[in-house]
């Protein structure tokens, strides 16, 4: 450990000096402490953030794939629907009649 006689410079005009150095070094250290923190406190409202649009995006997404599918379908021809099986005698019925009404 140095002693006070090793020292140059008297103490009257050093101690001053060392006092105003670590306040200086203090002050600038709070500062930035408290940018740190509030550049912190950015960051993680702004991933929050990125997170909610990404996941909102996501979600548009689908459902842009959902209706863009439901339009194809609505595009395609529907498929003509099928004739309703006739029953026996109606045939029978039928060709009957047109054969009295062809023959005199």
């Amino acid at each position: 450990m140095t002693t006070l006689a090793a020292f140059r410079t008297p103490p009257r005009i050093l101690i001053p000096k060392l006092v105003r150095s670590r306040d200086a070094w203090k002050a600038k250290a709070t500062t930035r402490k408290a940018q740190r923190k509030a550049l912190e406190i950015r960051v993680r409202d702004l991933e929050a953030s990125r997170d909610r649009h990404r996941q909102r995006a996501e979600q548009l997404q689908q459902r842009v794939t959902q209706l863009e599918a439901e339009r194809a379908d609505a595009k395609r021809p529907a498929p003509a629907p099928l004739a309703p099986p006739q029953k026996a005698t109606d045939r029978v019925a039928g060709t009957i009649g047109s054969r009295s009404s062809t023959s005199p």
